[in-house]
């Protein structure tokens, strides 16, 4: 069946034809795209459904390419301290939410971020002893980096001042030595491992509140790492297979896969590509530094605030290319999450020494450049995707800039300066480390500047046009996996994804997009929501 839509605003971000007033689509595809009046006189009849767009504003559907779906969804069912402003704020809600839960079972939260704090510091050991002594606790910061433990959970997992920290993390101190509280990276597994599992319906109950909370949010596609929440490669799989396609929830979905389970992979047959439209699998991902908030995004110069560090390698760059290597074998390109500029190095080399053939490698981040990594980059060509996340900005800014060195702060978190060196780069949110609604993403893409500041923005020269933000959002969502054939414009042939909204975003002022709304959400020609 054939659908049309007219009178609206469509920005097709196809060069060829980049305003339209109407569309048409059918079996899942866009059939043609041109006036209202030349679009009802080829494909109006009586059984074409029609819907008059009333002048909404449409988009080529947004794709957020990273982000981890599973992760939000909990984010969504568990304690969110995203919104405390201090300390006691925290504590109070933690107080709060330990009373609903029986004693001596754990209490897990989510989101707090010190640097958002009017007293600039976690809360101590103490403060969360007293708030919740009957409960063993870990809670995540905003980042997923660092972590706040009390001392029942570390007396649980029987970690004490003189347990050694392992190579990949380590456990905060005080002057003496003592625990003060304070977890970061994969010294959180010890606890991790205790924390009784969610059962596989709950685990679905979650993915689908992920889900469905994205398209609503205008998300038509996304690239997201859920493994590590979903319990493995095969259940995460079967999981979305059921929810995209036998649910029809329908987000397109490519599948990073997380490092430690490619043996699980391998034993499926399945390997980068492989798929269908709906759910495909992607690059191998792997993790070799850490976030800016814990300081332990890996650096070549100190942090300017704490000389005594650089961050934290999280594997090796031995490691790192024995993984690539192994990725290679199997044809899969490597994503890596990469904040520093010394993480960055490793990843380079990684990649000039694995090429994998009708693939691209992915660097997620790329926060705290050196010009020189750019020009590498450069060299990569079309090998190499870059996945950005703008609202690092607004949530990073200004503290960030006491933390990097000087002579980086010019290339770190240089969206524009990157778009012109001509790199493949789409834009993401990170959620749930950041707010998964992309019309956040374009506001600080654009602007540079946190909802409610009014000042030029961070680093103004860094802002991108509203079309080039748009194309990170679309276009750009793309190349990381070689799709561009088949979405990220509005172009016959093309798949008919659709981001809606009731307003026009490409010609009002920035702050509009605070108060746009998505109205209607469309993928492969079927509205997946409607406001």
């Amino acid at each position: 069946m054939k659908t049309i839509y007219t009178n609206g605003m469509i920005y097709t971000m196809d060069s060829r034809e980049p305003q339209a007033t109407a569309l048409a689509i059918e079996n899942g595809r866009i059939l043609a795209v041109g006036t209202t009046e030349d679009i009802r006189l080829q494909c109006g009849r009586a059984d074409v459904e029609e819907i008059d767009l009333g002048g909404a504003t449409v988009l080529p559907g947004l794709i957020d390419n990273h982000l981890h779906v599973a992760n939000h969804g909990i984010k969504l069912s568990t304690l969110d301290f995203t919104s405390a402003t201090c300390v006691a704020e925290m504590l109070k809600m933690l107080r709060e939410w330990v009373i609903t839960v029986p004693q001596g079972e754990w209490v897990v939260g989510v989101g707090w971020n010190e640097n958002q704090f009017s007293d600039r510091r976690p809360p101590s050991l103490r403060e969360l002893n007293e708030s919740a002594p009957h409960h063993p606790l870990l809670l995540t910061r905003v980042c997923n980096h660092a972590y706040l433990a009390n001392s029942l959970a570390f007396e649980r997992a029987g970690i004490t001042g003189t347990t050694a920290d392992p190579a990949d993390g380590s456990f905060g101190r005080d002057a003496s030595g003592d625990l003060n509280g304070m977890i970061y990276e994969n010294a959180s597994q010890l606890l991790k491992d205790l924390i009784p599992k969610r059962s596989r319906s709950e685990l679905k109950d979650v993915l689908r509140r992920g889900v469905q909370h994205a398209t609503s949010c205008g998300l038509t596609s996304v690239h997201t790492e859920d493994l590590r929440e979903l319990d493995g490669f095969v259940n995460t799989w079967e999981l979305y297979r059921e929810l995209i396609v036998e649910e029809d929830l329908r987000l397109r979905s490519n599948l990073l896969i997380y490092y430690p389970h490619l043996d699980e992979l391998k034993a499926t047959g399945l390997t980068t590509g492989d798929g269908d439209e709906w759910v495909n699998i992607g690059a191998l991902k792997i993790f070799a530094d850490g976030a800016m908030g814990g300081r332990t995004a890996l650096m070549t110069k100190p942090y300017a605030d704490a000389p005594h560090t650089f961050g934290t390698a999280i594997v090796s760059p031995e490691e790192l290319l024995r993984i690539a290597s192994l990725g290679r074998a199997h044809g899969m390109p490597i994503a890596v999450h990469a904040i520093g500029d010394g993480a960055t190095d490793m990843v380079l080399d990684a990649i000039e020494k694995n090429s994998v053939a009708g693939h691209r490698h992915r660097l997620i981040h790329a926060q705290v450049l050196r010009p020189e990594q750019i020009e590498r980059m450069k060299k990569l060509g079309d090998t190499l995707a870059l996945d950005l996340q703008p609202r690092f900005v607004a949530s990073d800014y200004p503290w960030v800039m006491e933390r990097i060195a000087a002579e980086h702060l010019p290339t770190s978190y240089a969206w524009k300066t990157l778009l012109d060196a001509g790199l493949l780069c789409g834009g993401g949110s990170d959620a749930p480390i950041e707010p998964i609604e992309p019309l956040l993403g374009l506001h600080a893409a654009i602007t540079r500047r946190s909802p409610g500041d009014t000042h030029a923005g961070y680093q103004p020269e860094q802002k991108l046009s509203v079309r080039e933000a748009v194309r990170l959002f679309t276009v750009g969502g793309t190349y990381a996996t070689r799709e561009e054939e088949v979405k990220g414009t509005i172009a016959p042939g093309k798949f008919a994804d659709l981001t809606i909204l009731d307003r026009n975003i490409m010609i009002e002022e920035p702050d509009a997009l605070l108060a746009a709304k998505v109205v209607r959400t469309v993928i492969g020609g079927k509205t997946v929501y409607e406001k």
